[in-house]
């Protein structure tokens, strides 16, 4: 067996991988992966534990499949790396997934908000099936969602995430 050279990646291309199985109910039994990258940044990210936008992404997620969990929470430190741990999770089929992230603004600070502009951001993520084509059955599987982060943060946050 030959020896395999592992080369890191240049530090400002670190992430972390977050992949969340998502498993459906009992009247539409299906199971499959959505992987998203967080950004690496050890000072205001803990890439172990996650942060409150993971915490919402997994809930809202749990909210029309409540037996869903954070399957993979891996740095991605080293070429090929990612590569190899999304072909662990590809299955038979693919559906896209819309979750928009939402500023989240409290019933308190709306009448001093008034007039401003805020935006939505919309992020497509390719659910990865653990089942063949079934057109029936993929299209009882909810595929949009929002999830509400706080308004003050949500142009940072947005820039934090990507599905991959």
């Amino acid at each position: 067996m030959e020896n395999k050279v592992i080369e890191f990646l240049p530090v400002e291309e670190f992430k972390v991988l977050k992949v969340i199985k998502v498993v459906g109910n009992e009247w539409n039994k299906f199971s499959g992966y959505l992987p998203y990258i967080r950004k690496f940044d050890s000072i205001n990210y803990d890439s172990k534990i996650g942060d409150e936008t993971d915490e919402k992404i997994l809930t809202i997620l749990r909210n029309s499949f409540p037996n869903s969990n954070l399957w993979i929470n891996e740095e991605i430190l080293f070429k090929g790396q990612l590569d190899n741990l999304l072909k662990s999770i590809e299955g038979g089929s693919r559906k896209l997934i819309t979750i928009q992230f939402a500023p989240l603004i409290s019933f308190n600070e709306a009448p001093g908000l008034a007039g401003q502009t805020f935006h939505a951001y919309p992020f497509g993520f390719d659910l990865r099936l653990q089942m063949g084509e079934d057109k029936e059955k993929m299209d009882l599987i909810n595929d949009y969602f929002i999830c509400n982060v706080p308004y003050k943060k949500i142009d940072e946050i947005i820039k934090t995430i990507k599905p991959i």
